[in-house]
């Protein structure tokens, strides 16, 4: 399941989609305006989506340092361990080896070729209440319209952490909002953090959501 997608300026767009697919086994989605010289470009792994912009697009200077402070948190499908040993053979820079989480987690994570820090993950059990004695709280799990992490119960769709959905998507019964609400709210969301215009932001909201499993026939 994957995350709301951030957006990451990196200064050359080619070498990062290179590194990404490459190095990392992302696949491609959209570029824009096209894929030879791109001004936007979205790569994705098991639902999760980034999105890269130029450096330059937003006022970023050749002398600034890219990816400081910066951490992607991303929950991956299938075989942790088995993708943490592919990938460093690769030549993956690694920051901190794979290891248990007290909470429930087992993860690792890589520096990319700009400094940004992802961090894989795999839930060591199936989302639902935490089966530690010490608490009742909810695992981590992912909106299935827009991948938004739910960590807490006001996350939930109606407050209920059995809902697939999250408090963005849903009424506030829980219910699922239509495609086109969806659509309209993460397009407005996309124009306001991306600085988008509508139609290329309505596009890319489309691309994204066409990868949530809410909405994988209906875009």
């Amino acid at each position: 399941m994957g995350y709301l997608s951030p957006t990451l300026s990196v200064r050359d767009m080619k070498k990062t989609i290179g590194f990404y697919t490459n190095s990392l086994g992302f696949k491609l989605g959209m570029t824009f305006p096209n894929h030879d010289k791109p001004e936007y470009a979205n790569l994705s792994k098991d639902g999760m989506v980034l999105m890269f912009i130029p450096a330059a697009n937003c006022g970023i200077g050749n002398q600034e340092k890219l990816g400081t402070g910066v951490n992607l948190y991303m929950r991956i499908d299938g075989n942790i361990d088995e993708y943490y040993d592919e990938i460093k053979k690769k030549g993956v820079k690694i920051t901190e080896d794979i290891k248990d989480e007290p909470y429930h987690i087992r993860d690792f994570t890589i520096e990319d070729v700009y400094g940004y820090q992802v961090t894989f993950n795999k839930a060591l059990q199936p989302a639902g209440k935490c089966s530690c004695e010490s608490c009742d709280a909810p695992m981590m799990s992912n909106c299935q319209s827009c991948g938004m992490p739910m960590t807490k119960a006001d996350d939930f769709g109606g407050g209920n952490p059995e809902n697939k959905y999250c408090v963005h998507c849903t009424y506030p019964n829980g219910s699922l909002k239509s495609y086109d609400e969806v659509l309209e709210g993460m397009t407005d969301f996309m124009m306001k953090m991306q600085n988008m215009a509508r139609e290329t932001a309505g596009s890319a909201a489309r691309e994204y959501m066409s990868n949530m499993p809410a909405w994988s026939n209906s875009a």
